[in-house]
């Protein structure tokens, strides 16, 4: 396959953690709501509350290592699924994932980065390994308390039976060091609520844990203004997930002289603003919505103790100037683009019915609609004139707009004998 092919590949196959994979185990516990999150939007949730955690306890870890951990902990739930202790024991679930990563990753560029850090959270011999894997469990202890505030399992348990019950399971199965062992006794014994920055690290840990976790449910404007399609529509939260993963798979298969991690953690925490300011399509921004976004950003961040490092970054990303942050900022802008082909795939965008979209007076949306009535070519061609990408991500661009989006890699792997449940 070419470098592109491969590129775009697994960029399609690391989606099935957004479209995919709802978090299983919370239908297993009944769950009533509307949306349910995603392993994409789990994995954003654990980053959030690793900057919480090490913003508030001073933890001695390289925290840029543990982000980009974070970000690739999951990567055998793209083929094997989300499976729960409720499906298979959890050895024979481990077994199989260990088995589908490393035949995954046999046949990626430079793969062997991706096992090593993949293994080294897995084994959880290193420092910033016990401390993620510490807070993989946490932020689902931590999601299940806000799912039971908004009453999502009242219908099957009592709040106090569902906290006690996942965080008890939790606490019989892994040692959390005294610091998240506090957490916890905080959220079975209190509400989860936002405050401005407080004299108490728990506190300020559960705040911007829990302001942070809106973009799991924010949906992105373009999806909303485009109708698309979806029964699970694609969150903020899911699309800083997407970015993480292309600028991962461009760094593997080009090769490209960049420092990943500080990419990684560039990317993670860019639209912090949107929190605040909610998603401003890319055809309408202004200068000043991008100074309000950064001055909410802010906002957001002053929850903590140690925010400098937070701002810094978003900051970094926003003036584009180093070689990391220009490369992140082609790989928010690229991302987007990859996915309006698998939306046109499964046809969840129908140009028929846009009658009030603002958009199609846009000279630039309305020049490529009448070149080629179809969504990912607009999309694709409007990011290559606006953007002006340079190589690789051009030739990933062209390359999706010339030709079919396709994986492989399950179907290659199910000869091999790996029971794929994606």
């Amino acid at each position: 396959m070419t470098k592109e092919k491969i590129a775009s590949s697994l960029f399609y196959l690391t989606n099935n953690l957004k479209d995919k994979q709802r978090r299983k185990g919370w239908y297993q516990k009944s769950i009533n709501r509307n949306r349910v999150e995603s392993v994409a939007d789990h994995i954003y949730g654990c980053q959030m509350l690793a900057y919480a955690m090490y913003s508030e306890f001073n933890y001695d870890i390289d925290i840029k290592k543990v982000i980009l951990m974070l970000s690739l902990h999951e990567i055998g739930e793209t083929v094997i699924g989300d499976i729960t202790p409720d499906d298979m024991p959890s050895q024979e679930k481990t077994k199989l994932e260990h088995k589908a990563v490393t035949e995954l990753l046999s046949m990626i560029p430079n793969g062997e980065f991706i096992k090593n850090i993949y293994f080294e959270f897995e084994e959880r011999k290193t420092k910033e390994a016990i401390f993620a894997y510490q807070i993989d469990k946490a932020e689902c202890d931590l999601q299940a308390k806000l799912y039971t505030q908004e009453g999502c399992f009242r219908h099957k348990y009592s709040d106090e039976e569902f906290i006690d019950s996942w965080i008890g399971y939790d606490r019989e199965r892994i040692e959390f060091d005294n610091n998240f062992d506090s957490l916890l006794d905080y959220i079975i014994n209190n509400e989860m609520n936002v405050l401005k920055h407080q004299n108490d690290s728990i506190k300020n840990v559960v705040s911007f844990y829990e302001l942070t976790n809106n973009l799991k449910d924010r949906k992105r404007k373009g999806e909303e203004i485009w109708n698309i399609n979806k029964e699970n529509y694609g969150s903020i939260a899911e699309h800083i997930y997407s970015v993480q993963m292309l600028a991962i798979i461009i760094y593997l298969v080009y090769e490209e002289d960049i420092d990943i991690e500080k990419v990684i953690s560039l990317i993670t925490t860019h639209e912090l603003g949107e929190i605040i300011n909610g998603d401003i399509d890319a055809l309408r921004k202004t200068d000043i919505d991008r100074d309000n976004e950064f001055k909410a950003a802010k906002e957001v961040a002053s929850i903590l103790s140690e925010y400098n490092n937070i701002i810094n970054q978003v900051e970094e990303f926003n003036d584009s100037e180093t070689k990391e942050a220009i490369y992140s900022k082609y790989c928010d802008k690229l991302a987007p683009d990859i996915i309006s082909k698998i939306y046109d795939k499964f046809n969840f965008i129908d140009l028929n019915n846009q009658q009030d979209n603002p958009l199609l007076n846009n000279t630039i949306v309305k020049k490529y609609l009448e070149t080629k009535n179809n969504f990912s070519t607009m999309w694709i061609l409007y990011g290559q004139e606006v953007y002006n990408y340079p190589e690789p991500f051009i030739n990933i661009s062209n390359h999706i707009l010339n030709n079919d989006i396709e994986e492989k890699y399950t179907e290659i792997l199910k000869e091999k004998g790996i029971d794929i449940k994606v």
